[in-house]
């Protein structure tokens, strides 16, 4: 028997234990009762300590709303799902019942038959067509989609005027040429700073010429890339060293942020964590003390005084193309829950997993630092809900959507909103188990091309590597 038919078989008879453990559950049911009927405690597994706060809350309520001690428990991501089948198909199921992954790890997920189909119309009209994608695997939704993870670009506003806020990095450049300290930018020490060594920051130098596996990330098919324009953009981003020499060795993301912070950075790049952790400093008072008005010569050579008071100081923006012919596309990570068929409590994992996902999720920024992948429901037009594919409608943030549940009720920010129309443009991490460890080895490349190497040798050595790794 081959692997591929061991597979296939493992997949049919937890999809078999499956069905029979919701058929038993439902006829064990009164019909009249409207709470679930568990059999024994529901158990969450994540491993982002980052969200411990919201989900032992979550954990909490669904406890309170279902009459069911709910445990949600933080561990480690060294092997993750290989524990959740060893757990699961033990003699005695030890197992998540609900547990959260990333997108990259749900065909993994699924080939482990760890997960459970979602139907299409459980997510239309809650979630982006694009975070809806995210969690299908071979044509099929398989988790509900959770948190968001992208790049956007930040900049100082009391350094940049509206008007200069610039749409390729090449404007950046030309910002930097004409920069003359005053009293207003006496701290700057980096026009133009990030984290050179994130492959996540850096991706969107190349990934508007490259396709991880067509919309839904999981087709080897749609696996290519660009060489000759991929090594346009990776010359010009070796060439950004010259201007902006970022060391690739010491940099991090936490001096990135920070630097933004203190005034010392004009442009960065930025994801989600780093935004949560510049929005508390902006609620601490973390941040320095600007001028309140600043000296300007006009086109006539007379003075005047502006005054300058901005709240918050920074402002996000899309990323950046890299010229005028070149085009810049980041990348996204959407975290997901996965109902496990090996639970027990099958139609009590799903509830926890629609609580955790979508009825709490005003409340992800405010304890964890993490954008939802829920929407919110739009106005309504004659009455009719209007349908809107896209997260433009972040307005009263999921008050429709709650029932006028208004403590998981968050107002909207229009530094979020820019995220969400990133995260929508960005190209979704692959769900190909082949290209699991692409990301360290493009590390490499990234890296050696920053330092000077040869980027056209890099980048047809990557291409051969993914080819390679595909076969």
């Amino acid at each position: 028997m081959t692997i591929k038919h061991q597979k296939i078989i493992a997949v049919l008879l937890v999809a078999l234990l499956g069905a029979e453990m919701m058929h038993v559950g439902l006829k064990n049911r009164p019909a009249e009762e409207e709470s679930i009927v568990v059999e024994q405690p529901l158990l969450i597994w994540y491993t982002d300590p980052d969200v411990q706060a919201y989900m032992e809350a979550a954990a909490a309520e669904v406890s309170a709303r279902y009459q069911v001690e709910v445990k949600a428990e933080l561990v480690s991501e060294v092997d993750y799902i290989e524990k959740i089948c060893e757990k699961s198909v033990a003699e005695k199921m030890e197992g998540p019942d609900v547990y959260v992954a990333s997108s990259a790890l749900l065909e993994k997920a699924a080939l482990a038959g760890l997960t459970t189909p979602v139907p299409d119309q459980n997510l239309a009209g809650t979630y982006s067509e694009k975070a809806v994608q995210a969690v299908t695997y071979d044509g099929q939704p398989v988790a509900w989609p959770f948190y968001i993870e992208t790049c956007v670009m930040l900049y100082n506003r009391y350094y940049v005027e509206p008007e200069e806020v610039p749409e390729k990095i090449e404007d950046i450049l030309t910002y930097a040429e004409n920069f003359e300290a005053d009293e207003v930018t006496e701290r700057v020490e980096h026009i133009f700073k990030w984290n050179v060594a994130d492959v996540i920051d850096d991706y969107m130098f190349l990934g508007a010429y490259t396709d991880l596996g067509g919309p839904s990330g999981d087709d080897k098919s749609q696996v290519s890339m660009d060489v000759e324009k991929v090594t346009e953009c990776m010359n010009y981003y070796q060439s950004l060293n010259g201007f902006f020499a970022i060391d690739a060795d010491t940099v991090t993301s936490e001096e990135v942020i920070r630097e933004f912070i203190d005034g010392k950075t004009v442009f960065t790049i930025v994801n989600v964590p780093m935004l949560a952790e510049l929005d508390q400093a902006v609620q601490n008072g973390e941040i320095p003390e600007y001028p309140a008005e600043q000296t300007v010569i006009g086109e006539d050579g007379e003075e005047s005084v502006r005054s300058l008071s901005y709240d918050p100081f920074y402002q996000v923006a899309p990323l950046p193309s890299l010229t005028d012919t070149l085009e810049s596309r980041g990348l996204s990570v959407t975290n997901s829950v996965v109902v496990n068929p090996y639970s027990a409590n099958v139609d009590a994992a799903k509830a926890c997993a629609r609580y955790l996902t979508r009825e709490r999720a005003g409340s992800l920024f405010a304890e964890s630092g993490k954008l939802t992948a829920c929407r919110p429901l739009l106005g309504e037009t004659s009455g009719q809900q209007e349908e809107d594919r896209s997260f433009l409608g972040y307005q009263s943030l999921y008050e429709r959507l709650l029932g006028g549940q208004k403590e998981h009720v968050q107002e909207a920010k229009e530094e979020h909103l820019i995220v969400y129309e990133a995260y929508e443009k960005a190209a979704e991490v692959p769900k190909i188990m082949e290209l699991s460890n692409m990301w360290l080895q493009l590390e490499v490349v990234l890296a050696d091309i920053w330092r000077g190497m040869d980027a056209g040798e890099e980048t047809a050595g990557f291409e051969a590597l993914l080819k390679t790794q595909l076969r």
